[in-house]
Order: C-alpha cells, then sequence, then structure tokens
C-alpha cells in the first residue's frame, strides 16, 4: 500500500477513534450549541424546503431503494463487481449501529425519540449521525464509480449532485434538530474512512478479476 494512503487512513482512523471517546465523554461541546442556533435562525421556505428534502434522501426507505436501484443498473450492465460493492455500502447501516451503542451519546433534547424495540433504542443515540455516514459512503462510492466508468457532462453532473448532497446532509441534520456539529464532523470522518476501504477493497477485487481474465 501507499505510504501516503496508509498515512492519511491512519490519520483518519485517530482521529475518528478521538472524537469518539470525546463525544462518549461529553454529551455536548460548546460549538454545539452555538452552530445549532446560527443554523436554526436561518429563514425562509427554500432553505427549510432544502434541508428537509436532503435529509428525507437518508431515511431508510429511501436508503433502500437508491442502493437497490444503483445496483440493478450496474446488474443489468453487466458490471457484477460494481453492484457488489454498491450493495456493499449497506454496511455503513452496521457501523453507525454498533458506534452508536458503544459510544451512547444522547440527541439533543429537542429531537423526539421513542427507544422502544431495538430500532428504537439505536435511534435514541446521537453519535455519528447515520444520515452523514451513508452519505459519505454511498454517494461517495457513486461519484469514485463516475471518476472510472463515465466522462464529459454526465460524469461531472453525477460527480457534482453526490458532492452537493454529501456537503448539504449534515447541516440539514442540524438544522433539524437531529444531530449536533461534532456528529455529523465525526460522521464525515468515519465515512471517509469507510469509503477508502471500501475503495481499496474494489480495487483489489478488480485488480484480482484482470489478472484471472489475462491468465
Amino acid at each position: 500500500m501507499d505510504k501516503r494512503l496508509l498515512s492519511m487512513l491512519l490519520m483518519l482512523l485517530a482521529c475518528g477513534i478521538a472524537l469518539s471517546l470525546a463525544a462518549h465523554v461529553f454529551a455536548v461541546f460548546p460549538f454545539d450549541i452555538k452552530i445549532t442556533h446560527e443554523l436554526q435562525e436561518k429563514e425562509g421556505l427554500v432553505f427549510s424546503g432544502s434541508m428537509k428534502y436532503v435529509s428525507a434522501l437518508g431515511e431508510p426507505l429511501f436508503q433502500t431503494v437508491l442502493i437497490g436501484f444503483v445496483a440493478a443498473v450496474f446488474a443489468f450492465r453487466r458490471m457484477y463487481i460494481e453492484a457488489l460493492f454498491v450493495l456493499a455500502t449497506t454496511s455503513s447501516v452496521l457501523l453507525t449501529s454498533v458506534l452508536k451503542i458503544l459510544i451512547i451519546r444522547p440527541r439533543p433534547p429537542w429531537y423526539p425519540v421513542d427507544p422502544a424495540g431495538l430500532f428504537g433504542y439505536i435511534d435514541q443515540f446521537s453519535f455519528p449521525s447515520g444520515h452523514v455516514l451513508f452519505f459519505v459512503v454511498f454517494f461517495g462510492f457513486l461519484a469514485y464509480l463516475a471518476c472510472i466508468h463515465l466522462a464529459g457532462r454526465l460524469q461531472a453532473l453525477v460527480i457534482a449532485g453526490c458532492l452537493v448532497l454529501i456537503l448539504t446532509i449534515a447541516p440539514s441534520r442540524i438544522y433539524l434538530g437531529a444531530h449536533w456539529a461534532s456528529d455529523v464532523i465525526g460522521s464525515y470522518i468515519i465515512g471517509a474512512l469507510w469509503l477508502a476501504i471500501l475503495i481499496i477493497a474494489y480495487n483489489v477485487v478488480i485488480s484480482r478479476c484482470k489478472a484471472k481474465n489475462n491468465w
């Protein structure tokens, strides 16, 4: 593995662990409250509507539809490895659940939770943000596939769309009162690490398949 890539992965891992431990100890940081107030003071139907729309894309039903649709497109084009790795982005949901249970950071006090059942129990915890982590992993991997499989305007459109969604999901979760700023920052770090691991695994599989076919 390239030393620069390894250094980047280790840095993300260290930052992710440090912020996770801090989130476990502190329910909220001073800058969390300040950022939340600043975002929630913003007015306008366009801003409010866009925040709600982007956040809705991260709900479990839409996650399932997005992953299933994109995987089906790749499978239809006989790009089975790509379809398999698109399905593998669902691992971000499991990762989020495990971290929430380990870190047990409470949601912002104004966020309604119903701890009944397993999903409700997990959903009462705030760190990391499942929406943000999913967006980073799923749309990040989709943007990567666009980089290597598409060209021209379509490539630019797909990558730009993915980046816009990745960048807007965090403020939407804070604006809606579901998470603190430190939750989404941690989700970006952990999501970037998980995305990098998926991309590395994808390239390893592709290389081995090419080598096997050449042999």
